[in-house]
């Protein structure tokens, strides 16, 4: 049963400080989708272009648009679960559960293109270099989704639990 009475729930809880971080990246996130918007807005009201380079940066001001509102509510669905606001915590499973899946399908996708890409380029000259700074910048790049992955799982986890639930206040 929830209990608006906020004393009676500890001050510190972890599950709160990775919905503070998520918040922090999503808007984060929000704000460099909005300022690169913004510079492709600009590019195409100021130049002449073909009409498949108008469509490459109306499609590029496509996606940031959705990036940029995706981003947007996440933030606001952090703040509201950070609040204890009854109606994010189901709102935050899903949103969370998509983001970590997104992750994981990112990962595999980037695996499998630097496969593919590591592949051709053992065949090319004097490219053992080049091959070595990309894997530390592929396995870099998986290490993060994993922990990302596994950060947000667990808050799919935690925020599922009845002693979290309790902590959230109903609607009204």
């Amino acid at each position: 049963m929830a209990n608006d009475n906020a004393a009676t729930y500890p001050r510190f809880a972890l599950w709160r400080l990775g919905l503070w971080v998520i918040l922090l990246l999503a808007a984060f996130g929000a704000m460099q989708y909005g300022v690169h918007g913004q510079r492709v807005w600009s590019v195409l009201g100021s130049t002449t272009l073909d009409a498949e380079g108008r469509a490459a940066l109306h499609a590029m001001l496509g996606w940031d648009a959705a990036y940029f509102i995706a981003a947007a509510a996440l933030v606001v669905f952090c703040a509201a679960g950070i609040l204890r606001q009854g109606w994010a915590r189901p709102v935050l499973r899903v949103a969370l559960a998509l983001l970590a899946l997104g992750l994981l399908l990112s990962g595999v996708l980037l695996y499998r293109h630097w496969l593919d890409w590591s592949g051709q380029a053992h065949g090319m000259a004097d490219a053992a270099a080049l091959v070595a700074q990309e894997a530390r910048s592929v396995h870099l790049s998986l290490a993060f989704d994993v922990v990302g992955i596994v950060v947000l799982s667990w808050l799919v986890w935690r925020l599922g639990q009845p002693a979290v639930r309790a902590q959230f206040r109903r609607r009204r």
